[in-house]
C-alpha cells in the first residue's frame, strides 16, 4: 500500500485594475439654448482632447437640454475607459486646475480586462501548486523520505477577496488560490 502525504498551499496575489470607466459632466445655464450648448461645448474641447492625449479610450458623449423658467441648461456628459488609477489622477488634476465647478468626474468604476483575470488565475493556481510542494517536500525531510509523485491536485478555492488588507481598496484587487496537494512517499 502506497504511503501519502496530502499538503494545502495557498497563494494570493495583488492586482492592479487595468480598466477604469468614468463619466465626466459639463453644464451650462444660459438664457437661450444656444448659449447654454455653445458654453459646454468650448469646455468640452478641451475635455475630450484631454481625454485622448492621457490614454482614454472608447469615448463616448450624451447631450441633454432642458428649459426651466427662462432659462436653458445644457448637459454634455463624457463616459471614457482608462487602462490605469495614474492616468485617471492625472486627468482629474487637470480638470481641477483648469476648469470650473460646472464640471464633474461620477460613476468610477474599476475592473479587468478579461485577459488579465485568466493569467492572474492561472498564475495563482501555479504558485499555489508550488507552495503545497514546498511544504511536501519541507515535510518529507522532517520524516527522513523522499518525496515521490504528485497524484492529485485539487483547487479548494480561487476567487477574488474583497477588502483585503493587501489591496488598495479601489484600484487593486487581491486574487487568491488554495489547492490540496496529495503525493507518494518514498522509502
Amino acid at each position: 500500500m502506497d504511503k501519502i502525504i496530502s499538503v494545502i498551499g495557498s497563494y494570493g496575489e495583488v492586482v492592479a485594475t487595468d480598466r477604469i470607466v468614468f463619466a465626466i459632466s459639463c453644464s451650462s445655464s444660459k438664457p437661450t439654448a444656444e448659449e447654454a450648448r455653445d458654453s459646454v461645448e468650448k469646455r468640452q474641447k478641451y475635455i475630450t482632447q484631454s481625454c485622448i492625449n492621457d490614454g482614454g479610450k472608447d469615448i463616448r458623449e450624451n447631450c441633454l437640454l432642458t428649459k426651466s423658467g427662462d432659462m436653458f441648461t445644457f448637459i454634455k456628459e463624457t463616459r471614457v475607459t482608462l487602462s490605469s488609477a495614474e492616468k485617471l489622477d492625472i486627468l482629474r488634476n487637470k480638470f481641477v486646475e483648469k476648469l470650473d465647478n460646472s464640471i464633474k468626474l461620477h460613476d468610477t468604476l474599476y475592473g479587468f480586462k478579461e485577459k488579465t483575470l485568466a493569467e492572474t488565475s492561472k498564475r495563482a493556481f501555479t504558485n499555489a501548486c508550488k507552495v503545497a510542494t514546498d511544504k511536501a517536500n519541507h515535510l518529507c525531510n522532517n520524516m527522513d523520505v523522499k518525496l515521490g509523485e504528485c497524484i492529485k491536485i485539487e483547487e479548494l478555492s480561487a476567487d477574488w477577496i474583497q477588502n483585503s488588507h493587501l489591496a488598495n481598496n479601489f484600484t487593486e484587487r487581491e486574487y487568491r488560490c488554495t489547492v490540496q496537494a496529495q503525493y507518494r512517499i518514498i522509502h
